[in-house]
């Protein structure tokens, strides 16, 4: 066998191998990506999560609910319904906290502090925080 026939079949050889690999790893890819995203959608359908519904107001008390859904172990839950003030920190008139909360609901409730716009703001002693949409109320 001449010298450049065999380096041609060594070359051939290798690009086959290589083109293997390649697309070995694609299809390990693909199946790593696939595995990874079903993972997602399992952990994300039992995520920890707060919730805040809209402050609601009734002869001159106003009244807003936190949540907590889906979540393992404990917090301290806060739940405040706050007037939002412009230019001004907003003004708390209405809150209420527990300790050793797991999952459920939380209300607090307070005076109308006027006309004006409003929305519930929960937080949990993790760090988490949500609010809730802003309703002209009072």
């Amino acid at each position: 066998m001449k010298d450049s026939e065999r380096g041609l079949r060594i070359a051939a050889i290798g690009a086959l191998v290589a083109g293997t690999v390649l697309v070995g790893s694609s299809v390990a890819g693909t199946a790593w990506a696939s595995s990874q995203q079903e993972s997602a959608v399992e952990h994300a359908s039992a995520a920890c999560g707060l919730g805040a519904d809209n402050p609601s107001a009734s002869g001159g008390t106003i009244s807003g609910s936190g949540s907590r859904a889906g979540c393992g172990g404990t917090v301290t839950l806060t739940v405040q319904v706050r007037k939002h003030r412009p230019a001004w920190p907003d003004k708390v008139v209405a809150e209420t906290s527990r300790t050793g909360f797991s999952n459920g609901s939380l209300t607090a409730s307070g005076g109308c502090d006027g006309n004006g716009t409003y929305f519930t703001e929960t937080r949990s002693s993790s760090g988490n925080k949500v609010s809730s949409g802003r309703v002209n109320r009072c």
